[in-house]
């Protein structure tokens, strides 16, 4: 693995809000505002932060499991996950969006029932305290085909712009079928889901307040209007696609010439009405540099976002047949860039990176209906978006079983968690 000095200096890296050549491409450059940082950076307030979360969570483990040996099992093999999922790292950054606390993408803030919930089935799997085993903590559920855009990478491909298969009703009984099921988040995907967004309002309205709902959006129709109205129905947070710090790659990588206004915008109204924010990246050959994995950091803390999900390529979809896996060297780069962000002090203000690679290569794959699955279009369960082999729909009978054994099959890349 390449030292982490490696890394150029960001006090070395002049960010421009456009590249050089912006006026001959006639792009419209969104200028960046001054955002409220939401990354704790006092140590001592976010260390007492951390210090409660544990004392909660061991009044938890000891309310869950009930006996002395008990806690002490279920205390050790917390412990023993933490260390295959982190490694040699102890996870210190702590974000504060409208009152909750967060540490990872895929873990629900605290205090909330939803982060009630996500213990709960982490701790069930390691000590059984309950018959149903309940595992299944994070569902993807694409509730349209339609999408403007023409993404490089999309896995919903094959299946854009068809006609309609699910009914505000059939995605209404599915998000009741996985809250009974104890899913800690749901998150809401496409084509862009943000074409359904007064569908996306009803939900929200009428689902439990049990869960974490989120939306992954391109930025389109994400207005500050809708952005406000989703806070109010409930939606906790907004994941934005944006690809590359400078506008014209963006915009070439999804098709769309208005893909990087659109993204940014969406960032900023989101956090405008006090919704988590992600932007999710794909990490191509040609993106995956130093000076771009920086640059786009230095964007990410500017627009006060809470998280930057990096995402390796996949050939599925748009991609299928195409050789787009990252070199070795890349991937130690990926994994390098993770540790110095998230856990070097020069970077304790930075957004909280989430790199789902990195733990796969420690421990494995969480999908196949272990801990999160993927619904497709038409309702019909896959192990993940990128390793698609539909068994069964989340509107029949067979969603029961199949989430009582598990989706056949694991991920295309990594073994299947052992956890």
């Amino acid at each position: 693995m390449p030292a982490l000095e490696s890394f150029v200096p960001l006090a070395e890296l002049t960010y421009l809000d456009a590249p050089a050549d912006a006026a001959a491409t006639s792009l419209e450059v969104v200028p960046l505002p001054v955002v409220p940082a939401t990354m704790l950076s006092a140590g001592w307030k976010r260390e007492t932060l951390n210090g409660m979360r544990q004392v909660a969570e061991a009044g938890t483990l000891l309310r869950l499991l009930r006996t002395p040996a008990r806690f002490k099992r279920g205390a050790e093999q917390l412990q023993l996950l933490r260390d295959a999922y982190y490694g040699k790292w102890v996870p210190r950054k702590l974000a504060r969006v409208d009152g909750r606390y967060y540490r990872e993408f895929m873990t629900p803030g605290r205090p909330s029932r939803a982060y009630d919930a996500y213990v709960a089935s982490t701790v069930n799997r390691l000590v059984p305290f309950r018959a149903d085993k309940n595992t299944l903590n994070m569902v993807f559920l694409a509730i349209t085909k339609k999408c403007p855009l023409a993404c490089a990478h999309c896995f919903e491909w094959d299946a854009l712009n068809q006609k309609e298969k699910l009914t505000l009703d059939d995605l209404k009984t599915m998000v009741a079928k996985f809250q009974a099921r104890h899913v800690s988040q749901i998150f809401f995907s496409g084509g862009e889901p943000m074409l359904r967004v007064h569908d996306l309002l009803e939900i929200l309205q009428t689902a439990q307040p049990t869960t974490d709902f989120w939306v992954i959006t391109s930025g389109f129709n994400f207005t500050l209007e809708n952005a406000l109205k989703l806070k109010q129905a409930g939606l906790t947070g907004v994941s934005i696609s944006l690809d590359h710090h400078e506008p014209r790659q963006h915009n070439a990588f999804r098709g769309f010439d208005k893909a990087y206004e659109n993204a940014l915008q969406a960032a900023v109204y989101a956090r405008e009405v006090g919704l988590v924010v992600n932007l999710g990246l794909c990490a191509t050959r040609e993106f995956t540099t130093k000076e771009n994995l920086l640059a786009y950091a230095e964007l990410a803390k500017r627009l006060g976002v809470t998280f930057v999900q990096i995402l390796e390529p996949r050939a599925i979809g748009h991609y299928a047949a195409q050789d787009v896996a990252l070199s070795e060297s890349q991937l130690q780069l990926l994994d390098s860039f993770y540790e110095q962000v998230n856990y070097m002090p020069a970077y304790q203000d930075f957004p909280i990176v989430h790199y789902y690679g990195y733990h796969q290569r420690r421990i494995g794959c969480h999908g196949a209906a272990d801990r999160f699955l993927y619904v497709d279009t038409d309702g019909d369960l896959h192990a993940c978006p990128f390793c698609q082999k539909k068994q069964g729909s989340a509107l029949g009978s067979s969603l029961d079983a199949v989430l009582d054994k598990g989706l056949v099959g694991s991920c295309q890349q990594f073994k299947q968690s052992t956890w």
